[in-house]
């Protein structure tokens, strides 16, 4: 049961299990569900719900890591979810900088999120290459978002200055 649940919660609702760029479906649903969620909760309690989905996975990845093939499997996509729900968290920030509509921050931290996850540049591709196991999953994920938060705050910056 436990191990269905991780599988379940691993592949992020089966998003992980669609044949073609999984992570991309992933990163896109969980801005829809970013949009939906904003409107309830306040980002202290996103970000609280994200710190724990982030801490879950790490005992999720290790207590199913033996039902995948690879060391990182395209399946996991919850470290996509973590990765893209950390930029849009910082929305207060980008708000200070440059007030624009919700929609265009999430938009263009989705597009720059899979940007620096699909490309890799330096340390993410350090990270992905040499670091195993659950920590390697997540934390290539979270510098991509990372490099997000810092590329649309410099750009902000710019445009609002």
């Amino acid at each position: 049961m436990i191990k269905k649940f991780n599988l379940f919660f691993l592949t992020f609702l089966m998003i992980g299990k669609i044949k073609y760029a999984p992570g991309t479906f992933a990163s896109l649903a969980t801005c829809l569900l970013f949009l939906l969620l904003i409107n309830i909760f306040n980002v202290e309690i996103l970000f609280l719900i994200t710190l724990i989905i982030f801490s879950y996975s790490f005992v999720a990845i290790n207590n199913s890591f033996d039902e995948f093939k690879s060391e990182d499997p395209q399946e996991i996509v919850i470290d996509e979810v973590v990765g893209q729900m950390i930029p849009l968290l910082a929305l207060p920030v980008y708000e200070t900088l440059y007030p624009l509509p919700m929609i265009y921050y999430c938009i263009s931290a989705f597009l720059l999120f899979r940007l620096f996850d699909v490309w890799k540049p330096y340390p993410i591709n350090y990270v992905d290459n040499n670091v195993k196991g659950s920590l390697g999953i997540m934390l290539d994920d979270v510098i991509a978002s990372f490099y997000t938060i810092i590329t649309l705050c410099i750009a902000l910056f710019f445009l609002g200055g």
